[in-house]
């Protein structure tokens, strides 16, 4: 594509652009068309988006090159405006504000990307301790005892929206895994004691769950 920002592609009806877990390395604006956007859960195939004229998508390959996250297919004839990784960069890096903002979108998209994984989990309890598992591993500052500190500010009006649930549902929630020492909370810190544990417990309350159905 060479120092090209913007090529014109078309797309039949029902035509698959690009497919759940692709690699890629353009991100698309709808000059005419409509474009779905399409996930797997579970066995389902739920629709997330319906794009129109003036909305651009596939962003996240451009900005910091992950897999596609979900699947993109036209409705009825679309004409997008194709823009390559290389030339975009290189276009943010002549404007020093313009790369800082991507910068800070990126991050704050990241962030929706990762509630929308929390939020697709059913069951309150379950959705809570995934995301504690995976703040533990993906910030966590291991300490000497093998617990983690936990990298962020944690107070229940904070975490209450990114878990999905009412403050009161977790405070009883947090109290629960207080009581069974799986975590602590010191100050306006939440300490995960034992990583492991805390997954032997979530796949023990998956399985009371199925038992309890």
């Amino acid at each position: 594509m060479g120092d090209s920002v913007g090529i014109e592609k078309t797309l039949k009806n029902q035509e698959v652009l690009f497919r759940e877990g692709d690699v890629g390395d353009e991100m698309y604006l709808i000059k005419s068309g409509k474009i779905k956007i399409v996930k797997k859960v579970g066995e389902e195939k739920k629709i997330l988006a319906v794009l129109s004229e003036g909305d651009f998508f596939g962003e996240m390959a451009i900005i910091d090159g992950s897999s596609r996250s979900a699947t993109a297919v036209s409705e009825g004839e679309t004409q997008l405006i194709t823009f390559d990784k290389a030339a975009f960069r290189k276009k943010i890096g002549e404007e020093p504000l313009i790369e800082y903002i991507v910068t800070e979108l990126t991050k704050r998209l990241r962030r929706t990307d990762e509630q929308i994984k929390f939020l697709m989990i059913k069951s309150d309890e379950k959705r809570l301790i995934a995301f504690l598992i995976t703040k533990a591993q993906e910030d966590g500052i291991k300490q000497e005892d093998g617990s983690y500190l936990l990298d962020f500010a944690f107070s229940y009006e904070g975490v209450a929206p990114i878990v999905g649930m009412g403050i009161e549902k977790l405070k009883n929630l947090i109290d629960n895994l207080e009581k069974s020492n799986l975590i602590s909370i010191y100050n306006d810190k939440l300490i995960v004691k034992n990583v492991t544990n805390l997954e032997e417990y979530l796949r023990y309350v998956s399985l009371k769950e199925k038992y309890d159905n």
